[in-house]
């Protein structure tokens, strides 16, 4: 167009010669808006970002490949919900959890399996098989028989649905997606496609369909075809691999330019009794050293970084100052594409030289891409050829390419996500004694669970109040910071002071949890408190032992009233409660546990095995806690009077000269004879103090005592036993 119009305005203006110059402009202006969208080839990043566009192509796949794929197959999100909680004039929380089944496409030739799966580059699959979120994995392989995915057709329809022959792809069905923003995340795969090392040979011979015709030169892990041709999908490997396609008398194939023996001497393909003349060189051209690049840039996927992206660079002697970048859609080692930048940054000269031959028509039996040797013993790689009646002229390039060999090359640093093995899990439920204000109205049960290794991700529990009840979900569980049991017997100690003559020897879950000394400041405000069997104690000082062994010491026991008189086995659960991660039981559901028989059921995250622990029945939140300093004086007229000190569950500090809160909705004391005697006692007693007289006090046998227990809200305290003498 721009050529039309510039050729009449250019004859207005200044007649047959601007009319030339418009039409010289106007063709420039023409070929530099339509020229034609030149062609792309394989991007490395088309590997990693996952698609669904109608069209998208999907590669073939060699060796061991990460890649994204395209969705091929998806249902709309699958809405769950949850009610929990109400009851009381409380309200209810709905909760919604999301999931979806869709099919990735991974591969456009057969594989034979995947490894690692990752989601937003965290590992949904480890190495060990074992998914982080729940969900239902099929993986077909692609052959050309493979049945259509049950799913699938229970979805379309078996008349509609297609069964992908020939595609490799992947199938989740109800991916859970919480973890993940209820969104459907970013998926990448590990494939392995052929097992070992790959080369240039099994690719060629797969896409040109002729088995035995290429041979490569260089391994590879893994390496992803694809274009609009089988050109296309080989152009990478021709430089970097050292091969070219060479016409053979039937078929092109791939084959080393390198090759020791491949050269053909030029003389053997001319008429006989004519040999090599001067004046066969037509024309002779070499480029100047300033075309060259001044370095070379290989990127590639770097298996020790999870086929991440890497790239190594080589100078090229006398290049000047331009780069050139090769992406090489390869799986390969550091050293390797050190070795390989390095190649290519010496033979870039290779090919600088051209020599334009004049042959004749025996020279069409040279195969092009193969390299010949002259007269003088150079050597020299067939390009091309042009037939003019029975004059051929050859297009030799320069070949004098220099070996490559494996460098020590450092693949950079890493951040993979850590593939932890499977995890052992463990769970256990701690009855709390009350622990601050307001008082408790239900038994406060604590779940704390852990794995063998930071790979156990947690837990959903369900209570099951009685044998045969509905399950009732009451939350996830995350891995507790400290969960173990005792490694030795822990002896009974004293409440009111430091106990420095006993340890605590804990094994740990994981031996990756540790444990933390503090001053004894801190240790009175509150730190390091812990629960061992049913007694809340506190630490002072915290050795490590072995890995996962700790020795545990300056203990402060029996705290909020927990016991303390009792000793504790080995294998006692032991958990740190400084931990924001720990579970209660909602004081809706808690309240069914007290009378004992209720069960947690859990199940670790992405897993559907359930187990069992069962819930204690102590319920000493709701236990008001023993009385102290009882004291038992004569009343000068042969009786006693019988003192106490109260103590209160919702403050269990001392406080010296001041009345403790109360803790219950009203004071009562119940004191009883023990063993009892007929017709004396029991008391229930308003405030903390009894009057025995003469004659009740005569009739008791000797060894008697008095246990005075409060009357809490919901429970009976522990006694205070005082001896009668």
């Amino acid at each position: 167009m721009a050529t039309l119009v510039l050729t009449v305005v250019g004859g207005i203006v200044g007649g047959p010669v601007g009319a030339a110059l418009g039409a010289a402009i106007g063709q420039q202006v023409d070929a530099a808006i339509f020229a034609p969208k030149g062609r792309e080839g394989p991007r490395l990043a088309d590997l990693k970002v996952q698609a669904s566009t109608y069209g998208q192509q999907i590669p073939k796949l060699f060796g061991t490949m990460r890649v994204a794929g395209s969705v091929i197959w998806a249902t709309d999100l699958i809405e769950r919900r949850s009610k929990r909680g109400g009851g009381k004039g409380r309200p209810s929380t709905t909760e919604y959890s999301y999931s979806v089944s869709l099919a990735v496409a991974l591969s456009s030739r057969p594989a034979g399996g995947i490894g690692r799966i990752w989601a937003d580059g965290n590992l949904l699959r480890g190495s060990s098989g074992t998914f982080q979120e729940r969900c239902t994995f099929r993986w077909h392989d692609g052959s050309e028989d493979q049945a259509v995915d049950p799913l699938i057709a229970s979805a379309l329809g078996i008349g509609s649905a297609s069964a992908f022959r020939g595609l490799a792809y992947a199938v989740f069905e109800d991916l859970e997606l919480g973890a993940f923003g209820n969104r459907i995340p970013s998926l990448t795969f590990e494939v392995e496609a052929d097992a070992g090392s790959i080369d240039a040979g099994l690719v060629g011979n797969n896409l040109l369909g002729e088995a035995g015709l290429c041979v490569g030169d260089w391994p590879f892990s893994g390496y992803a075809a694809s274009g609009d041709r089988a050109r296309d999908a080989l152009r990478p490997l021709f430089d970097v691999d050292g091969v070219r396609l060479a016409s053979g008398p039937d078929l092109w194939r791939l084959a080393p330019t390198g090759l020791a023996g491949a050269s053909l001497a030029l003389s053997d393909f001319r008429e006989a009794g004519r040999g090599e003349a001067q004046a066969d060189r037509a024309e002779q051209r070499r480029a100047p050293l300033s075309a060259l690049p001044g370095s070379i840039r290989l990127r590639h996927y770097e298996p020790d970084r999870d086929f991440q992206l890497g790239q190594q660079s080589s100078r090229v002697a006398g290049g000047g100052v331009r780069e050139e970048r090769i992406d090489l859609p390869a799986v390969l080692s550091a050293g390797s594409a050190r070795a390989l930048a390095q190649r290519l940054a010496r033979a870039a000269a290779d090919g600088r030289e051209t020599l334009i031959w004049h042959a004749d028509l025996t020279a069409l039996a040279l195969p092009v891409g193969r390299v010949v040797t002259l007269a003088d013993g150079s050597a020299w790689r067939l390009a091309g050829r042009t037939v003019r009646a029975r004059d051929v002229l050859l297009e030799l390039k320069r070949h004098a390419p220099l070996p490559a060999v494996e460098l020590p090359a450092a693949p950079g640093i890493s951040v993979p996500a850590p593939d932890w093995p499977d995890a052992v899990g463990r769970v256990h439920l701690f009855d709390l004694p009350n622990i601050g204000n307001p008082a408790a109205s239900a038994p406060h049960i604590l779940v704390a669970g852990a794995g063998s290794n930071d790979g156990w991700r947690g837990a959903d529990c369900w209570l099951v109040a009685a044998p045969g009840a509905e399950p009732i979900p009451v939350g996830v569980l995350r891995p507790a910071a400290a969960l173990g049991q005792l490694a030795a017997p822990l002896a009974a100690g004293a409440e009111d002071i430091f106990d420095l003559s006993n340890n605590l020897l804990v094994e740990l879950v994981n031996p990756a949890m540790t444990l933390e000394s503090v001053e004894d400041s801190a240790l009175l405000g509150g730190a390091n408190r812990a629960m061992v069997g049913g007694e809340l104690l506190q630490f002072g000082i915290a050795d490590i032992v072995a890995p996962g062994i700790w020795r545990l010491s300056r203990l402060l026991r029996g705290r909020a009233g927990a016991v303390s008189d009792v000793p504790h086995m080995p294998g006692t659960a032991f958990v740190l409660l400084d931990d924001p991660a720990l579970l209660s039981l909602p004081e809706a559901v808690g309240g069914w546990t007290e009378a004992g028989g209720a069960v947690l059921q859990w199940a670790p995250r992405g897993g559907t095995a359930l187990s069992d622990a069962a819930v204690p029945g102590a319920s000493r939140a709701l236990r008001p806690l023993a009385p102290v300093h009882g004291q038992i004086r004569p009343d000068g007229a042969g009786g006693v009077t019988v003192g106490w000190i109260r103590r209160s569950r919702v403050d269990t500090g001392w406080r010296d000269h001041v009345d403790l809160p109360m803790g219950e909705s009203r004071e009562v004391w119940r004191i009883a004879i023990s063993p009892p005697v007929a017709g004396i006692g029991p008391w229930e007693r308003a405030s903390p103090t009894l009057d025995i007289g003469a004659a009740d006090l005569a009739g008791l046998p000797p060894g008697c005592s008095l246990e005075i227990r409060q009357a809490g809200d919901f429970a009976l305290s522990p006694p205070l036993s005082l001896p009668l003498t």
